[in-house]
């Protein structure tokens, strides 16, 4: 099966029964076109093997044994979003740590679900509460340190909500990882990569009108005009009234910078 095609599936499936960990495999399958994702899953399996169901075993494996630890220094490297990098280099960013995380804790019988706090990822024991901050090698932190940490990123101003904390699920995480690749391409003048990112989280079930109208705009930045005006006329298709007019008039600007 083609790897869009198998993207595309998975994540229009029941959310309860998408693994993340082989979502995040198939999207890094976009980047490293020799990447095999069952070869990936069996190498979590592996690392998960002989590992102990308790939060305390499975931090000490990950981050003392296996030591995976945060990319400070090439933090804005795309590689940091592919998880078959991640393993092999045992560095990465924090969702993707805690990717791994919540991998291996499934496959020891523990869950940890997702934390998108705004600036840094973050996973929670569903077991005791507590949160792991993956890219600080695996530190736990109650409610208040997850607040002060968000008030050190972001500033003492900063207004915290606790929602903040809320679980997301595979499809949210898969797109923020999504969003962190659209950027860091676009900042890169990584044009291929930025069509790519924008491509993926267009397919999403839920896509907004805005993230589909993100994949014209990574076309036209790469010259492609004739895939950007198809874009931006089937949003239109689709779009609300007062929106559909605007998109219709951006997608016949382009058509006319084909001739």
């Amino acid at each position: 099966m083609a790897r869009t095609d198998r993207f595309t599936i998975l994540m229009s499936g029941d959310e309860s029964l998408i693994n993340v960990d082989e979502a995040a495999f198939v999207l890094a399958s976009h980047f490293h076109e020799d990447l095999i994702v069952e070869d990936g899953m069996a190498r979590l399996d592996r690392l998960a093997a002989g590992c102990g169901t308790s939060l305390e075993e499975i931090r000490t494996r990950i981050f003392d044994e296996l030591q995976f630890t945060g990319n400070s220094c090439g933090y804005y490297d795309q590689n940091n979003s592919c998880l078959d990098f991640v393993i092999e280099e045992r560095l990465g960013i924090p969702i993707t740590l805690s990717i791994v995380v919540m991998a291996i804790g499934r496959r020891v019988g523990r869950t940890f679900h997702g934390i998108g706090m705004p600036g840094h990822f973050l996973t929670q024991d569903a077991t005791t509460g507590m949160y792991v901050d993956a890219f600080d090698r695996g530190a736990l932190l109650d409610e208040l340190a997850c607040q002060q940490l968000f008030k050190q990123l972001h500033g003492p101003d900063a207004p915290w909500h606790q929602s903040m904390l809320a679980p997301i699920g595979p499809r949210g995480i898969i797109r923020r990882m999504l969003n962190n690749l659209a950027q860091v391409a676009s900042l890169e003048n990584d044009h291929r990569s930025r069509v790519v990112a924008t491509r993926l989280r267009s397919l999403l079930p839920d896509a907004s009108i805005w993230e589909r109208a993100e994949l014209a705009r990574a076309y036209e930045a790469s010259g492609d005009f004739e895939k950007a005006s198809c874009v931006l006329e089937a949003v239109a298709a689709e779009a609300p009234p007062d929106e559909a007019t605007g998109l219709r008039f951006a997608a016949a600007g382009l058509r006319a910078r084909l001739n």
